[in-house]
């Protein structure tokens, strides 16, 4: 068989254009090698016989040891059911496998495969599955019949890039074997990765292909071989009746939403336990600087304001309404938005999509409805939004005060989202905007994400994703976004697989959670699971240098951290850095004559401030460092650390400078020189806890405090992981 030729790329598309017309939910092996090779994926020399004398032909023209198949388009594991004799050697073995073959499957329209058999010591599998969400996804991984077992594999989804592929062959965890192993040369990666691309791009021609499944993908020699391959149908996909129903993808214009020059509250109330009392209290409280229109239906006046009657009465047109009344009232609303030219409406009020089929009914009429008025539809079912440069505190009930930063929030829970922004202002982490978007009927967490990609106070990101809704949307923003900025996802459900099928290995490897995972990657998310652990990375990412290399410097008051530092390190594929000889004179200098001359740097209790500060610069402004961890230097007695009470008494103030003593203020001004001068980021993380969790200043890059060695460490490897793809992204530089 002649491998992607023109002519046998018309062979293939003739095979599947035949298997559709005779509706058939498969193709045999046959016809999968011949797809296959069509593409320029190698196959082994063979042809197809319906009687012994016709597999024993077809064996002599091989002139060597062959294998002997059952297919069929009904037929998927044949070497469970034991329909494959393998090295056969001369006619009578030929012609035996052959009549038993024969018998065991008489009348189920079965015929023969005879191949050349294929040998070599490495198995591998490739693969394609259909996501609902994200289209195409292609499989790597270790092959053979215990696949499953294994479960040593990478995904990508299409479209894919060289890199992409790259990632793939070096993510599983027997990646070795594709090198110089146990005497065997190493295996031609670019014929494997045309492999992989060859199904990408049947997939991109062939709709009707659901599913490809190519295990084993032997290695014979340096090449790879598909010694066995599978491809189901779907007559459905051909036609697009089975594809997701598509989203609109581009991103409505979000600026007088999270800057509006006035608001409108529609349903405002003196009484503050009501979401329209609540909801204007925040407003007037937060010292939002532009107008603010209570309307109600009553008149007069409404917390010390103004209020108007309707929506049509209001002086000027304002940017924003907020719509506080109950659900049944909001179309009506979002109608009078539209007649009075407000661009922008957030609808608070739940009883849509959530509450059941009427619910739903109600929403899609509400959707229609802001769409035919021109209104952007934040919500319903949200708990509003923050902007803090912009002084918008208009979110219902609890009083959000962070401080003004980089860090944007974005969430599907209201409540989790109100746990993100109460941990910052906890910690002291800067927040930009936060957007609750509740039901997301017309406004999605992806359409704020893809807004906050080019808002100039955003520097990084964090959401919080329960579902996805169009997988490629996913793959478009956050490859827009990611080379700009880092965006940290927050992610549920991601134990709540989808359906497998069971008819291949592809099938039934290819999670939904685990295809989610590889659609981050390829973009460049950095996917946590937790709220503590996903706020540590975005608030790094967020006031930190992203370090140039995995090296890492570990500077500790004490042993027992700097081993549990060193075993994360490890751990995460990062470096200790090794001391330069000027270095370590340095810190001999400094220390006393029996510490460890290694990293991570124990400094043996032996130190005061200036001492620390000392010893961090030397490691800071090392050229084999890029990145440091400092230990137990605050909130310990080197420092003059004795109890918050005396701390809080006599530090200077300012949001999490009340923290700290004079000796850690210098020390961690002292940090922020560093950083500045050097590019390299520096985490500290203190002896006993500490509330604050930055140290805010006037310079672009703040210290940064975390609560343990290993965290410290996790989120250094998420950055330099984040590092790489940005470079990546930006290619070579020029010559």
């Amino acid at each position: 068989m002649v491998t992607g030729s023109a002519g046998a790329k018309r062979e293939a598309a003739a095979v599947v254009a035949t298997a559709m017309a005779q509706s058939l939910g498969a193709l045999d092996e046959w016809q999968s090698k011949t797809l296959l090779a069509g593409y320029g994926i190698g196959v082994p020399e063979g042809g197809i016989a319906h009687t012994e004398d016709e597999a024993a032909a077809i064996a002599q023209e091989l002139d060597g040891p062959v294998v002997v198949k059952a297919i069929g388009s009904h037929i998927s594991h044949k070497t469970e059911h034991g329909l494959v004799a393998l090295d056969l050697r001369g006619d009578e073995a030929v012609r035996t496998a052959a009549g038993s073959l024969l018998a065991s499957n008489q009348g189920k329209g079965t015929a023969l495969l005879v191949e050349r058999m294929v040998r070599g010591a490495r198995e591998f599998m490739i693969g394609m599955k259909r996501d609902p969400l994200f289209g195409p996804v292609i499989v790597f991984g270790i092959g053979g019949i215990f696949a499953e077992a294994h479960k040593d594999f990478t995904l990508g989804v299409t479209p894919l890039e060289d890199r992409d592929i790259e990632g793939m062959l070096a993510g599983i965890r027997a990646s070795a074997l594709l090198g110089e192993f146990r005497g065997l040369p190493p295996v031609d990666r670019a014929s494997l990765a045309r492999a992989i691309h060859a199904l990408a791009l049947i997939a991109e021609d062939h709709p009707a292909v659901a599913e490809i499944d190519v295990n084993p993908l032997i290695v014979q020699g340096v090449s790879p071989v598909a010694a066995d391959a599978l491809v189901i149908l779907d007559p459905a996909a051909a036609s697009g009746a089975s594809a997701p129903s598509p989203r609109v993808t581009s991103s409505p214009d979000l600026t007088r939403l999270f800057a509006p020059r006035a608001v409108t509250v529609v349903g405002a109330s003196s009484d503050v336990s009501k979401w329209g009392g609540s909801l204007l209290r925040n407003l007037i409280e937060g010292g939002f600087a532009g107008p603010i229109y209570p309307v109600n239906g009553r008149g007069g006046s409404v917390q010390g304001l103004p209020a108007y009657g309707s929506i049509a009465d209001l002086p000027e047109v304002p940017d924003l309404a907020l719509v506080a009344l109950g659900s049944t009232h909001v179309n009506a609303v979002i109608e009078q938005c539209g007649a009075r030219g407000i661009p922008n409406a957030l609808v608070v009020a739940a009883g849509f999509a959530e509450a059941g089929e009427a619910g739903v009914a109600a929403e899609a009429e509400l959707i229609e409805t802001a769409r035919t008025a021109g209104v952007t539809l934040v919500g319903p079912n949200c708990m509003g939004l923050l902007a803090t440069h912009s002084r918008l505190h208009a979110v219902g009930f609890l009083e959000l005060r962070p401080q003004a930063g980089g860090l944007s929030i974005v969430s599907q829970s209201g409540n989790i989202g109100v746990q993100l922004v109460t941990r910052a202002e906890r910690r002291g982490v800067g927040i930009d905007k936060y957007v609750s978007v509740g039901n997301q009927a017309a406004t999605s967490a992806l359409d704020v994400l893809d807004a906050l990609g080019d808002d100039p106070q955003t520097v990084a990101a964090l959401v919080y994703l329960e579902g996805i809704g169009n997988g490629r949307r996913f793959l478009d923003v956050m490859r827009r976004i990611t080379p700009k900025k880092p965006v940290v996802v927050l992610r549920g459900g991601l134990t709540e697989y989808g359906c497998r099928a069971a008819a291949s290995h592809t099938g039934a490897m290819a999670g939904g959670a685990d295809v989610f995972m590889a659609a981050a990657a390829q973009t460049g998310c950095l996917v946590r699971t937790g709220p503590d652990e996903s706020m540590d990375l975005a608030l790094c990412l967020s006031a930190l240098p992203l370090p140039a290399g995995r090296r890492v410097a570990v500077m500790t008051l004490g042993g027992g951290w700097g081993v549990l530092a060193a075993d994360e390190v490890a751990r995460n594929d990062l470096e200790l850095a090794p001391l330069e000889p000027c270095v370590l004179a340095e810190l001999d200098e400094l220390l006393p004559g029996y510490w460890c001359r290694s990293n991570p740097v124990d400094l043996v209790a032996a130190i005061g401030p200036d001492l620390a500060s000392h010893a961090l610069t030397a490691l800071a402004e090392s050229e084999s460092v890029d990145a440091v961890v400092v230990l137990g230097i605050l909130r310990s007695p080197s420092t003059g650390w004795t109890s918050d009470d005396q701390v809080s008494a006599g530090a200077p103030g300012g949001p999490g400078r009340g923290s700290f003593n004079p000796a850690e203020i210098a020390f961690l001004e002292r940090v922020t020189e560093l950083m500045a001068s050097t590019g390299k980021p520096i985490i500290n993380v203190p002896l006993r806890p500490v509330e604050a969790a930055t140290f805010p200043g006037s310079a672009r890059h703040d210290p940064v405090i975390l609560y343990s060695p290993v965290a410290a460490v996790r989120a250094l490897a998420a950055m330099a992981w984040y590092g790489e793809y940005v470079a990546a992204q930006a290619g070579p530089p020029p010559r």
